[in-house]
């Protein structure tokens, strides 16, 4: 039997990217305390997306392994560490228990962590559009709402917490709020602290959210990647370089719309907070204004 399988759901756009960049990076203390943070199923960067995408492929990045073979990558990958426990941390994770595969084979642990970190959604929204738009293997050229709306199921934090704490306990979810010190939260529950500071870059840098619609616009039907990419960044530097005088006038969403999504799910964070943090609210209440787009 293994110790405790540590699973990091997500969501998207909480800082995941900078915590898997902090969890490869102190690997051999993480194997010290016997956790192993896997190698072999990183993909491209430091997140375990080969295992989430085993067992839920996405358009555009396609399934490496399938299910028995991610599992047993794990088990072989901690054996070979001589690991007792193990974090896997993909922000593209499924729910795993509806695969009857993984029910079984997770039985190995006595336990399952699941940890969740979370964002205002307005804000988690705003920034996914931003990685949707920027990103050359999807260059998505929909509109804000149609993405919000897609994702607003996903998002209702509560309700998909709640499905993981009937498999795995209420005992064992951990909520982090992104607005906390995200990274030196997550990193807290391991015993660690933020390691080479000096050396950290931004990870997964976002475009300048002024230039969103003439990213879309300049780039509809391109397909090559190549060609997406130099007019994507062409525009960056074009936006860098506008005078002081020559403000964004469009409106991609007004302060509301921001307002309503919000509100919108006001009464499940709250839900989220008094069950698993035993606070009474998620998020603070800030402002909201317009997001203004050149």
């Amino acid at each position: 039997m293994f110790e405790t399988l540590y699973l990091h759901i997500g969501w998207s756009k909480t800082g995941t990217s900078a915590i898997q960049f902090q969890l490869d990076l102190q690997r051999d203390t993480l194997k010290e305390k016997g956790i192993l943070y896997s190698k072999s199923l990183q993909m491209n960067d430091q997140a375990h997306h080969h295992f989430a995408l085993a067992f839920a492929p996405i358009h555009g990045y396609p399934a490496q392994y399938t299910v028995a073979e991610a599992l047993n990558l794990l088990d072989e990958e901690m054996a070979v560490e001589q690991c007792h426990s193990a974090i896997v941390s993909s922000e593209l994770s499924p729910f795993f228990f509806n695969n009857p595969r993984f029910a079984e084979w997770v039985k190995k642990f006595n336990k399952v962590v699941v940890i969740g970190t979370v964002r205002r959604q307005t804000d988690l929204l705003l920034s996914l559009f931003n990685q949707l738009v920027k990103d050359p293997q999807v260059r998505y050229h929909g509109r804000f709402f149609q993405m919000a709306l897609n994702n607003f199921p996903r998002l209702n934090y509560f309700q998909q917490l709640n499905r993981w704490a009937e498999k795995v306990g209420k005992e064992n979810i951990r909520v982090i709020n992104y607005d906390d010190g995200v990274v030196e939260s997550f990193l807290s529950l391991f015993e660690l602290t933020l390691k080479n500071n000096e050396d950290n870059v931004v990870v997964n840098p976002s475009l300048p959210t002024s230039a969103l619609l003439y990213v879309q616009e300049r780039t509809l039907n391109i397909e090559d990647i190549p060609q997406y990419t130099k007019i994507r960044n062409d525009i960056i530097e074009e936006v860098k370089s506008f005078s002081d005088e020559q403000l964004p006038k469009r409106i991609l969403l007004t302060a509301g719309e921001m307002y309503a999504i919000d509100k919108h799910f006001e009464a499940s964070n709250n839900h989220c907070a008094k069950n698993f943090l035993n606070k009474d609210e998620l998020f603070k209440g800030k402002g909201h204004k317009d997001i203004l787009c050149f």
